[in-house]
Order: structure tokens, then C-alpha cells, then sequence
């Protein structure tokens, strides 16, 4: 069983890992409102002017990628009200420590709760921490992921949204499909004209594909080696990649 599920890591890390650095791209910040704490083992961003919501998104950024490059694309969700942990891990690769965000989890006074998630490698570690930890997170974000080949979520009680991008040259809409018998039931592709979620925040799985969109505008620290052609703007990007994740937060009443 041990062995099943490290191939299955190694197989994952080996098709999502694609360069040895990227480094964040910075820009001039636009939400003036967003707090942005950070220490050396986590980054914050909380939205000044409004009360703390209960519920906030633990990310995993994706392998090898600087945690500061995802600043940029968080703070637009931090700046809709959801406060955000960026967990940082050694040498950039959160397989080497999965669980890093638990001991994190009262670092945001007034978060009570957390839905996990992450980037590339990131989703599939934050996977990872569900699976050990299934009752600590209430639901799961995977950007341009997807679980490991052995670790099935599908009987996972809670809800997920898989956020892709149509241009992706690492995690391709092929290997997205082929993950979901190890997500939750029902599931449903959402868009403009779909944007139907299950009444209650039991099981069930939600998916996007962002058209036009490439696998490193999930972040901001450039281009990645082997990824896509993006035909959507970085803003573009992070404006969906927002919009998703705060209408997930509203569907299941977390915001």
C-alpha cells in the first residue's frame, strides 16, 4: 500500500514538475486593503476593512515555485474577504511536508475553519493532507491539480472545486478527466451559462476549465518550461481563478 501510494506521488511530482526555480514576479499591489503578513513559516493575507470571515483558504504553492509568487492572484481572493495562508515548505516542494499548514491553523484570529488547497504539486500534497487528516478541512481547491494515483478521495464527505486552464502543458485537461474517479460524486463542469452547485456543502465536485488560460497564470512568476501558450491575459486568469473560488465559498455558506 505504501509503495501504491509513493508511485503514485513520484508519478505526479514527475508530471507536474517541469523546471528546478521560479521566482515571483512583482507588482505594485492593488488592493491597498489586503494585509499581507509573513514570517518564515507562512504568509498571510486578510482583508483590513471588513470582519474576519471564519473561514479561510490554506494554499500550497506549486513545486519549486517561490511562495511569494502567488501574493500577486491570492490577494484578489483575500481581497473578496476570504483570508489566505500561503504555507511555505522546505526547498519549495510541499511533498516534503504535506502537513505543514496544521500547525498554522490559528495563525488568522477569527478563521475557525479551513479549505486547503493548492497549486501544480500543491493540490496534489494538499490531497494528501485530506487524506491523512479527512476531517480537519472543510473542503478542498485543486489549481491545475488533482490527486495522486493513490489517494482516492472519492468517498471524501466534503465539497471540491478543481479550478484547469485550457492551455495547460502539464496538467492537461486529459490528465484532469482521468483524475476524477478519485473525486467525490455528483460532479459537475460549471461555466458562464452553469454555474449550478449541490443545495447543501456535502460531497460533490465542481470543475472549470479556464478558457485560454496556461498553467503558470495560476500564479505570478513567469513563464514555465513545458507549459502552454496562454491566450488569456495573467489578469484574466487571476480574475476567474477569484471569481470561482469565492462563489465556491459562498455556495457552501463559508462566506
Amino acid at each position: 500500500m505504501h509503495r501504491r501510494m509513493f508511485s503514485g506521488i513520484a508519478a505526479a511530482v514527475c508530471c507536474l514538475i517541469a523546471a528546478c526555480s521560479y521566482l515571483p514576479v512583482y507588482e505594485p499591489s492593488l488592493y491597498p486593503d489586503v494585509m499581507i503578513r509573513e514570517n518564515r513559516s507562512i504568509i498571510t493575507l486578510v482583508k483590513t476593512n471588513v470582519p474576519v470571515n471564519p473561514v479561510g483558504f490554506m494554499f500550497y504553492p506549486g513545486g519549486f515555485v517561490d511562495p511569494h509568487g502567488y501574493i500577486t492572484p491570492l490577494s484578489r481572493i483575500a481581497d473578496a474577504g476570504i483570508p489566505v495562508m500561503v504555507v511555505k515548505v522546505p526547498g519549495n516542494l510541499a511533498v516534503f511536508s504535506p502537513d505543514a499548514g496544521i500547525a498554522f491553523t490559528n495563525s488568522i484570529n477569527g478563521v475557525i475553519r479551513w479549505v486547503i488547497g493548492g497549486h501544480s504539486l500543491g493540490g496534489v500534497m494538499a490531497a494528501e493532507s485530506v487524506k491523512a487528516h479527512p476531517d480537519v478541512y472543510a473542503g478542498i481547491i485543486f489549481m491545475a491539480s488533482y490527486t495522486a494515483d493513490g489517494t482516492d478521495l472519492s468517498r471524501w464527505p466534503h465539497p471540491v472545486l478543481s479550478l484547469s486552464a485550457e492551455f495547460d502543458g502539464l496538467s492537461t485537461p486529459a490528465k484532469i478527466s482521468n483524475s476524477l474517479v478519485r473525486l467525490p460524486l455528483p460532479q459537475s463542469w460549471i461555466d458562464g451559462t452553469n454555474r449550478t452547485y449541490p443545495v447543501t456543502n456535502a460531497a460533490y465536485t465542481m470543475l472549470h476549465r479556464i478558457a485560454g488560460g496556461n498553467h503558470a497564470q495560476f500564479g505570478a512568476y513567469g513563464k514555465q518550461d513545458g507549459d502552454g501558450t496562454a491566450t488569456l491575459s495573467a489578469d484574466g486568469q487571476h480574475a476567474a481563478m477569484a471569481d470561482y473560488v469565492n462563489e465556491f465559498f459562498v455556495k457552501n455558506g463559508w462566506h
